[in-house]
């Protein structure tokens, strides 16, 4: 190797100085990735600290069992309700079968949200520590995450965990690595919302780079519930009102529109953290978002391209809040006739889409903000302050956004129901009373959540899917979508001998068990409505009086699967699994060899 000359090693010298003036002691490119991801970890367990309890996380559409079945229908989109839950619930009950239940949740749960500043710190390649620990503690750490959370849909936080990695992927200076794509493309389809923005997102990032091909890999894997709802066409109208129910809402000071830029507005009012109702958080917000604005002009000088595929999806997420509210009675109309149109209803949870656009551009306006400061251990502390700024902007996130998080445990009452229904030799699927779609049990400490008898035991179980949503003056129903379930609610309401219910209309709706939750608003109601059918067990009450009582239907026998609809299931889970074989093999292969070439450089 020949010697550098002096002025040359001048140069250097000084602009080793320079960029240890800029960047120390927070070079990632001196620490590597390794605090990036014990940044994340400690992130995750801020959030999750509660979670060291035993029992399981239930809220609203978070509905952990011990034992969900394999052999129920509905994991594989074989019922007769939309596959909402498809393939998620699969993945849950496949997982339990080898380890538990409630090792599951903590690991699906505190994963996403490392993955998720994780895979943020991928889309700041070669920046300093600081800006990359800005875009990810943002990305992580936001009102979108506290919120879905506390509604339960983890599905969709696992999809958002995914965004990063996927843009990463698809964006690669040595080109798209279809391997990582394809797995993270995978995990965006664990719910179909989830299905249709990795879609988006990633149409945008590999345009120009491979753009049918990444159409192709997203129509494989999220091949489950696309054919579960063509199978299920005839019953996918979704409730015309539905728009306007779940058009995004203001929160405090911010406004609606202010709400949604910050990545919130959920329709939900009673899931939004309250320091979002607080006059500092709008404060804090707008200094968010100047930094933001600093960074998109950064941006917009060094690196176009990427920017633009970065802000695509993020208009289109805009877009779908824009419409749910301005024309929210069309979209109504034409999402009850046009199979599909009804997953745009919940406007917000798209906001997931903007999110990678603004934690790169608060990482970009936070290295370009402490690129202006002269003195080195004044940039430090602004770069501090500009990574705990998401922190301080929405602090009751940590210890499960504010208790909200707390695991409980089911009463021993429920198992005992679960063991007398598997042994009791009673045909039928199961419906439970009172029929409604979610419960409140004191055991939970009153948090709202699905009925968890749907996923409890170990058959088909129906219970009301209607949603009562409370608006700013008064409350919506929306109607629900599982045609079984809107049969047994008219067989319910033909109040027939004095409301007790006809066993015969049942059987023939393949009921063959009842259960009863005294516990559960309504439950006298229910007890009327059973007069006329036999009780096979009772739990016993649990310390506050409360049980399940079992009622056997004679005569039920459960419904059976057309064969045509099975295999095409079948079909459609096997493709999908082999797309995502192949795609982890090839990804662990190209990981694999970018580590021996990076190895060999360093030798």
């Amino acid at each position: 190797m020949t010697r550098a000359t002096g002025a040359t090693e001048a140069n250097e010298a000084n602009e080793a100085t320079e960029a240890d003036d800029d960047l120390s002691p927070f070079d990632i490119r001196r620490w590597g990735g390794l605090l990036a991801w014990q940044w994340a970890v400690l992130l995750a367990l801020a959030v999750y600290a509660p979670l060291g309890l035993t029992g399981y996380v239930l809220t609203y559409d978070m509905v952990w069992v011990p034992h969900l079945d394999l052999q129920r229908l509905e994991l594989w989109g074989l019922d007769t309700a939309l596959p909402r839950a498809v393939p998620s619930d699969a993945v849950v009950a496949a997982l339990g079968a080898v380890v538990p239940a409630a090792l599951v949740q903590r690991l699906v749960l505190v994963g996403a949200m490392v993955l998720a500043a994780a895979g943020a710190t991928r889309l700041t390649p070669g920046w300093s520590l600081p800006a990359t620990l800005t875009t990810a503690t943002f990305y992580a750490w936001n009102p979108f995450v506290a919120e879905r959370l506390v509604l339960g849909q983890w599905p969709l936080l696992i999809g958002y965990a995914a965004l990063p990695w996927l843009i990463a992927a698809l964006r690669a200076d040595d080109g798209p690595r279809w391997g990582t794509a394809t797995v993270a493309l995978a995990a965006t389809a664990m719910s179909p919302a989830g299905g249709l923005i990795g879609l988006v997102v990633g149409l945008s990032s590999a345009w120009g780079r491979g753009a049918f091909r990444l159409m192709l890999t997203a129509v494989l894997v999220n091949a489950p519930w696309v054919v579960a709802g063509v199978l299920h066409a005839s019953a996918a109208g979704t409730d015309p009102d539905s728009f306007r129910a779940f058009d995004a809402q203001p929160e405090g000071l911010l406004g609606r529109w202010g709400a949604v830029l910050s990545l919130g507005g959920i329709w939900n009012r009673d899931v939004v953290p309250d320091s979002r109702l607080l006059w500092p958080t709008l404060l804090l917000v707008l200094v968010m978002g100047v930094v933001m604005v600093v960074g998109l002009v950064a941006l917009s000088r060094e690196n176009r391209g990427f920017l633009i595929a970065l802000a695509v999806p993020a208009g289109v997420a805009l877009a779908v809040v824009v419409a749910g509210r301005v024309v929210p009675d069309q979209l109504g109309r034409l999402a009850a006739d046009v199979p599909g149109v009804g997953l745009l209803r919940d406007g917000t949870r798209y906001l997931a889409m903007l999110a990678p656009l603004e934690a790169v551009a608060l990482g970009a306006g936070a290295a370009e903000l402490a690129r202006r400061v002269p003195r080195p251990d004044v940039r430090q502390g602004v770069a501090v302050l500009l990574v705990l700024l998401p922190i301080v902007t929405l602090p009751d996130l940590a210890w499960g956004v504010g208790g909200r998080l707390d695991p409980t445990t089911y009463p021993p009452t429920w198992e005992r129901a679960r063991l007398t229904i598997a042994s009791g030799g009673v045909e039928g699927d199961i419906l439970v009373l009172p029929f409604s779609a979610y419960r409140q049990p004191d055991w939970n400490d009153d948090r709202p959540v699905l009925d968890p008898a749907g996923r409890y035991f170990d058959r088909a179980t129906v219970t009301e899917d209607a949603l009562v949503v409370a608006g700013p003056v008064d409350r919506t129903i929306i109607g629900g979508e599982d045609p079984r379930a809107a049969r047994l609610g008219r067989i319910l309401r033909a109040d027939t001998r004095g409301g007790a219910v006809d066993p015969k209309r049942l059987a023939r709706a393949g009921i063959g068990i009842v259960v009863v939750d005294t516990d559960a608003p309504g439950a006298k109601k229910a007890l009327r409505e059973v007069r006329r059918l036999d009780e096979f067990g009772r739990t016993g009450p649990d310390r506050r009086g409360a049980e399940l009582r079992l009622y056997a239907v004679d005569g039920a026998r459960t419904p059976q699967v057309d064969r045509l609809d099975r295999w095409v299931m079948i079909a459609a889970w096997s493709v999908a699994g082999l797309a995502l074989l192949v795609g982890s093999m090839s990804a662990g292969r190209g990981a694999v060899r970018r580590r021996r070439t990076v190895t060999r450089r360093q030798v």
